[in-house]
């Protein structure tokens, strides 16, 4: 049986002005050397200040070959790290701009589209809609079912296209979940939510069947990403 799409999410803490170095820096990480081909960059965004935790980078990478391109992940990033020169270089200059950060291992649950369906589908955005959600454990997978049979069809009358729906592994109560939409969709999608739209209502009370709490924050994508779109295009 052929594994399920599995990705890696940061957040990574930033020094001072460092955001759009680190950003800059990270599209840059030589993933066929220094990453074990083991991955490969589906977004790196920057937290809006306003939304979240800040300065602070968002990065999702998508795992190659599932288990095996973790296992050659780990092995050249922790494993082997001391004997990795290109790692070691790269992990010296991203220490200018960042101080730490705290890392997730996803996985992709039915309805998760891979990079290349993203790409295929030409998915983009130039504002996206992030969610870490507590759930009630081992509720994790019926969320996400939800999400994927209900609130996809709301979201995209909203002009929010979905880019992922995430398990968190090593862990039994949290998800995943990021959108790729603009700012007017995202003023849309509010003002639905403050006026009490009764869709949205409706789904809100469903969620709570497994949802304990949610935090939304917006982040905008580096220049130059897959699934990057320039505001008001």
């Amino acid at each position: 049986m052929s594994d399920r799409p599995l990705f890696l999410h940061e957040y990574v803490d930033i020094v001072g002005e460092g955001t759009h170095a680190y950003m800059e820096h990270t599209v840059a990480f030589d993933c066929e050397r220094a990453g074990g081909r083991g991955l490969r960059l589906l977004g790196t965004w920057e937290t809006v200040g306003s939304t979240g935790r800040w300065p602070q980078v968002v990065n999702v990478w998508e795992l190659i070959d599932g288990w095996d391109g973790w296992a050659r992940l780990t092995a050249e990033t922790n494993l082997r790290r001391r004997d990795n020169e290109a790692l070691e270089q790269w992990w010296r200059t991203a220490l200018r701009s960042r101080s730490g950060g705290y890392d997730r291992v996803l996985g992709g649950v039915a309805g998760t589209p891979t990079l290349d369906a993203l790409v295929a589908g030409g998915v983009s955005g130039s504002l996206f809609m992030h969610e870490v959600s507590e759930v009630r454990p081992g509720t994790a997978r019926d969320y996400l079912r939800a999400v994927h049979e209900d609130l996809v069809p709301l979201m995209a009358e909203f002009g929010h296209t979905l880019v992922g729906l995430y398990e968190v592994l090593m862990t039994d109560s949290e998800v995943c979940v990021i959108w790729a939409a603009d700012l007017d969709a995202h003023i849309d999608l509010m003002r639905a939510r403050d006026g009490g739209t009764a869709r949205i209502d409706i789904w809100e009370a469903t969620a709570r069947r497994w949802r304990v709490r949610i935090h939304e924050e917006l982040l905008v994508p580096q220049p130059g990403t897959v699934l990057y779109a320039p505001h008001g295009h």
